[in-house]
């Protein structure tokens, strides 16, 4: 069942959480005609945490857990995919809808807005876990070619760290695809204490991470996983950070035009 679910939802979870959804996982026949009331006693907390669990798995409640659960035992019985129809055609026009959807929901006032405080900032920093650090890598590495001054941060307890020493000269860009990795959201906390400028992607327009923001930027990632691990796209949020870096380029390249005509 813990492949069912990308690896930074799971990594939003609590140890208990966590101990949760294995023994769910190991009673999954059960717990569809389990009244939360038991699968509580069973497990030794409340109904209340096991409501928390279903949402940071992006599930309602518990009544959605138990059709999730037997939608996928459905799937698990279906041909495995080498034996099902494969279209790299239907693929692609989920990856393409995807980013149309995403772009349809930019603002141009808050790209401009961004590109501004890019552009002003003295430091620009990066952090998000699993697959989603590496788009925010290729952003980071980009800026850093243009000779922006930029720090990525791969480790939690150094970004945690550094986070502290943030201030209003400072924008950090933060990435979760849930919008409730922990480690990313306590860094958008601390941040957000420190008056620095937060950037934030995620899918959940409400999600944690998208409260914390200045500024959030909703990415549309509907198409389906077809795959036993978290294929889920990040196609999106690497079109809007180009996007954001290309407007920050010409934001810089018109404050020293605009420096240069003054000193003539």
């Amino acid at each position: 069942m813990f492949n069912l679910f990308p690896s930074s939802v799971l990594n939003s979870l609590s140890s208990l959480e966590l101990e949760i959804l294995r023994y769910i996982d190991n009673h999954k026949n059960e717990i569809c005609d389990m009244p939360i009331q038991v699968l509580a006693k069973n497990t030794f907390v409340s109904t209340t945490t096991i409501i928390r669990l279903c949402r940071k798995l992006n599930l309602e409640g518990f009544s959605h857990l138990k059709f999730f659960i037997k939608n996928n035992a459905l799937k698990s019985a279906a041909p495995p995919l080498s034996a099902q129809t494969f279209s790299v055609q239907k693929m692609i026009a989920e990856e393409l809808s995807d980013i149309e959807k995403t772009s349809e929901l930019l603002d141009e006032s808050v790209i401009e807005k961004v590109a501004d405080v890019m552009t002003q900032s003295s430091q620009i920093h990066f952090f998000a876990k699993g697959l989603t650090e590496l788009a925010l890598e290729y952003t980071a590495r980009h800026l850093l070619s243009l000779s922006k001054h930029v720090t990525l941060y791969q480790d939690t307890h150094i970004a945690y760290i550094q986070s502290k020493n943030l201030s209003d000269k400072d924008i950090i860009f933060l990435a979760s695809l849930s919008g409730e990795t922990e480690q990313v959201v306590r860094v958008a906390q601390i941040a957000r204490s420190r008056n620095a400028t937060v950037i934030t992607f995620s899918v959940n327009p409400t999600s944690s991470l998208a409260k914390l923001g200045n500024y959030n930027f909703q990415l549309i990632n509907d198409a389906e996983t077809t795959l036993d691990v978290d294929t889920k796209s990040r196609c999106q949020l690497m079109f809007i950070l180009n996007i954001l870096v290309k407007a920050f380029i010409h934001k810089s390249n018109k404050a020293i035009t605009e420096k240069h005509n003054t000193h003539q």
